[in-house]
C-alpha cells in the first residue's frame, strides 16, 4: 500500500482549495465538487459538475483498476478525475473510460509521483500536490512546526 505522503497533514491547504476528506475501501486522500454554469443572455444555461479526487493512500494499480471499473456515471456530472499519488514512476499515466460515448461524462484516473511532468488534464491538481509537500518540508524545517503544531 502507498503511503509514504502524509499529505493530510496540510488540511488547511486543502480546504482552501475546496477539498475534504475522503476515504474508500482503503483508500484515502481528499475531495471536491466542482460547479460549471454556463450562462447566456437569458440567464442560466446549463450547469454540471466535476468531482475531483487525489488520492495518497492506495494500493496501486490494483485501486486505480477498480476505481476505473466501478465508477458510474451520475446525473449532472460530467467528469470524475481520480489522481493517485505515486512514489515512483509508474508505465501508465492516465486511463480514461466514457459513458455512453461521453454524454452521460466520463471517469479518468492519473498517477502523478510528485515532481514530475504531469497531463494537461492536471494543470489544476498536480501542482496542489507539488505545494502540500513543500508546505510539509517546510513546516517540519521551522521551529515550532510553522503554526505551532509539531510534526513528525
Amino acid at each position: 500500500m502507498t503511503d509514504i505522503f502524509n499529505l493530510e497533514l496540510v488540511s488547511d491547504l486543502w480546504e482552501y482549495w475546496g477539498f475534504s476528506s475522503w476515504t474508500a475501501t482503503g483508500m484515502k486522500g481528499v475531495y471536491r465538487r466542482v460547479t460549471f454554469v454556463k450562462n447566456a443572455l437569458i440567464g442560466e444555461v446549463c450547469r454540471y459538475y466535476a468531482d475531483d479526487y487525489i488520492i495518497w493512500n492506495h494500493s496501486g494499480v490494483a485501486d486505480r483498476n477498480r476505481v476505473l471499473e466501478t465508477c458510474r456515471p451520475q446525473p449532472d456530472l460530467m467528469t470524475q478525475r481520480y489522481l493517485f499519488v505515486e512514489a515512483a514512476e509508474t508505465g501508465e499515466k492516465k486511463r480514461i473510460r466514457s459513458f455512453l460515448l461521453g454524454l452521460r461524462g466520463y471517469v479518468e484516473v492519473h498517477s502523478y509521483t510528485p515532481g514530475g511532468r504531469y497531463d494537461k488534464r492536471l494543470k489544476d491538481l498536480a501542482p496542489l500536490v507539488d505545494k502540500a509537500l513543500e508546505l510539509i518540508r517546510s513546516r517540519k524545517s521551522s521551529p515550532g512546526g510553522g503554526e505551532g503544531r509539531e510534526l513528525n
